[in-house]
């Protein structure tokens, strides 16, 4: 089961490489430790933005599904992936370009009957954090690039007692709290425990600009 698209959907909505590579994205997710099939850009941009970096999502299959409702045979759950968030029941998250599927509210309340959260993502939720797209793609593999590089326990340990005596700050400062350590091992604890909900991260240049902003995740 595909994501719905208009006709005048293109892969490239929010990069530019379906104009020239295809509408097909094999990606990484360390949070899953899977290879992720994505075929367009917003099931690129749904995994980034509220799956693989969300700080309320503890872990997430990304395979089509559909639940089918005894109590009401006229109405089906599709979805495109299933979420289980930090708190709460699991989510079933169904993506298209626009607008919301027929007997929406239905829906929501079926699930809610079957233990489930069902959420409709479209451009409306993806289109406001366009243009973190690329630059969380980066960090997706700049942590796939380096899952098997051995983290000194001491740096971790500094990161983590520096991020509770702070609770917040910038990269910068985060780069000379633990200057005695080699700068791209930092640069890897500091993306890791962004990945694992340790901290949140707001940026406007880049995720590794020297001014890029993080904080404490206090749940």
């Amino acid at each position: 089961m595909g994501v719905v698209m208009p006709k005048r959907s293109r892969t490239s909505h929010f990069t530019k490489r379906g104009q020239h590579f295809g509408n097909l994205w094999a990606v990484y997710s360390c949070k899953v430790d899977e290879v992720l099939l994505l075929s367009t850009d917003r099931q690129l941009a749904h995994w980034l933005l509220f799956l693989e970096f969300s700080p309320s999502v503890k872990t997430f299959s990304f395979k089509s599904g559909a639940i089918e409702l005894g109590q009401n045979p006229g109405l089906t759950l599709n979805y495109h992936v299933e979420v289980v968030p930090v708190e709460g029941d699991n989510e079933l998250h169904y993506l298209q370009a626009e607008g919301y599927t027929e007997s929406f509210s239905d829906k929501i309340l079926e699930a809610s009957r079957c233990r489930y959260k069902y959420r409709e993502f479209n451009d409306k939720d993806w289109e406001p954090r366009r243009n973190h797209v690329l630059p969380l793609l980066k960090v997706a593999s700049f942590l796939a690039g380096s899952r098997n590089i051995y983290i000194p326990s001491m740096l971790r340990e500094k990161a983590i007692e520096y991020i509770l005596r702070t609770r917040s700050g910038t990269l910068r400062g985060f780069l000379s709290a633990l200057s005695e350590f080699e700068r791209n091992l930092i640069l890897v604890i500091f993306a890791r425990l962004f990945l694992e909900r340790v901290t949140s991260v707001d940026f406007e240049l880049g995720f590794f600009s020297q001014e890029t902003q993080w904080r404490f995740n206090e749940y």
